[in-house]
């Protein structure tokens, strides 16, 4: 199979395309493009997760870019990726390697590139990349080696990432408050920083699967699914709020009195921004809920909708048209820090949400909210796919003038096909890193919105028995 670099970065099947031979030559390819930038001589980082064989591809990785010539920054540990992304700027290095599937179940691994900037690669860049694999001749030096010649340094950033991250947030608001907090790492690389940023803000932390687990205890490390965080309910009887990260930590959700979703998350974030002063646009993925729109129409605030995938809105953070961005996946950024998306921060700005606001539930929050906004009922359903690409040219035609007796007022076409009706929309998505395609749903109405997503799905199946 050619190695494909997705929404962020290429993941495989471990032991099946997701090889030490395959790692090598995409490791190849990045110290080519780095080098051909003229960047091999700021150095690039290499980090990775706690997944099974993480360190064994990043240790392949650094002996590609050494055997290159490239002065190699190796982390001395696992490591979220946030971290990295951060290593990156302070180092001002060329780029970043970072080993890790993220959220993807155990049995996946990936490699991502990190550019100068510190955020997700551009397609243009991957686009780059991928077409170099193929040419790549792999020169390779012994990690020894390559440490007796001063071309390896292995570097610890979390006490400056630490720091850093608690800068950005009320100190004092958030140790007045002595919010109890369960912090719930999915077994993942989160471990040991989020919990002890809280601890230094002065919280009452629980800990829950915070012990390295390359299988993650069996459960896929994606806070946004209720199947993994379904048992963080056990625990909120004694605790304020849970907070749960994925494997590589740049994702989040939250827990309350039921778990609470990325897409409720979202406009919660952008309000306590606002009451904090922050003012700008927001930036959002074309899957992402229309409750942001609300909360940034009501302010005055412009709202950017961007294809799926953070590299798509690290951009406009970038160039400061936005002071945060997220997607329903979990993932969120902001303007001051790096453009990157960072769970772990995130889970600060959720505490730091309650403490400031004096609430002590995220169900007060949301309630405040309704009281602004309409609240959306989001759903998403998929279909599994072989060559799901190829479902991407059959949706152009694809044009309903009504969907469940809903007059279509809108149609979005910058990442597979969004119908916009009366009363909510429906999403068509094909996924660019599985074998299948995505649907997704919103409406105010929970009926209208099951209703909604129900007409995607069967489109997608007669597209698929249609092609």
């Amino acid at each position: 199979m050619p190695i494909r670099f997705g929404t962020d970065g290429w993941r495989s099947l471990m032991d099946v395309d997701f090889t030490i031979n395959n790692v090598k030559a995409v490791a190849q390819a990045i110290a080519d493009y780095v080098i051909s930038r003229g960047l091999a001589r700021y150095g690039v980082v290499v980090g990775y997760d706690s997944r099974r064989g993480s360190k064994e591809y990043a240790k392949a990785c650094a002996e590609v870019l050494t055997g290159n010539g490239v002065l190699t920054y190796m982390t001395a540990t696992d490591v979220p990726t946030p971290l990295v992304a951060f290593a990156t700027v302070r180092l001002r290095a060329g780029g970043a390697i970072m080993i890790t599937a993220s959220h993807n179940p155990p049995d996946y691994n990936g490699i991502k590139f990190i550019p100068h900037y510190g955020g997700p690669a551009s397609t243009e860049i991957t686009q780059e990349i991928e077409g170099l694999i193929a040419k790549a001749e792999v020169r390779t030096l012994d990690i020894e080696e390559a440490d007796k010649r001063g071309l390896i340094a292995y570097v610890d950033f979390r006490e400056e990432y630490l720091d850093w991250i608690l800068s950005l947030v009320d100190r004092n608001a958030i140790q007045r408050a002595h919010l109890k907090v369960l912090v719930n790492s999915l077994h993942g690389s989160v471990a040991g920083v989020l919990d002890e940023a809280l601890m230094r803000l002065g919280c009452e932390v629980k800990r829950m699967r915070c012990e390295k687990d390359p299988a993650f205890g069996g459960l896929t490390p994606d806070p946004t699914l209720p199947e993994s965080v379904r048992d963080m309910r056990d625990f909120m009887g004694s605790v304020d709020v849970g907070l749960a990260t994925d494997g590589d930590g740049d994702r989040a959700s939250a827990y309350s009195e039921t778990h609470i979703t990325p897409n409720t998350l979202f406009p919660i974030l952008l309000k306590h921004m606002l009451n904090k002063g922050v003012r700008g646009g927001v930036v959002r993925t074309v899957a992402t809920t229309h409750m942001v729109d609300e909360v940034a129409t009501k302010n005055g605030l412009r709202v950017y909708e961007v294809p799926v995938g953070f590299k798509n809105i690290a951009p406009h953070l970038l160039m400061g048209e936005a002071i945060m961005g997220g997607e329903e996946s979990g993932g969120f950024g902001y303007k001051w820090h790096v453009p990157e998306k960072d769970g772990i921060l995130t889970c600060l700005y959720i505490v730091e949400a309650l403490a400031m606001s004096g609430k002590r539930r995220l169900e007060e929050l949301i309630h405040e909210m309704s009281k602004e906004i309409k609240l959306m009922h989001n759903v998403r359903g998929k279909v599994d796919v072989e060559r799901p690409q190829e479902i991407r040219g059959l949706l152009a035609g694809l044009e309903p003038q009504s969907i469940e007796g809903l007059r279509v007022k809108e149609v979005c076409r910058i990442d597979g096909a969004k119908f916009v009706t009366e009363k909510g929309w429906v999403l068509i998505r094909p996924s660019g890193t599985e074998p299948l395609v995505r649907v997704y749903a919103e409406s105010e109405e929970p009926k209208v919105a099951e209703a909604l997503l129900a007409w995607g799905l069967e489109k997608v199946r007669e597209l698929v028995r249609a092609r």
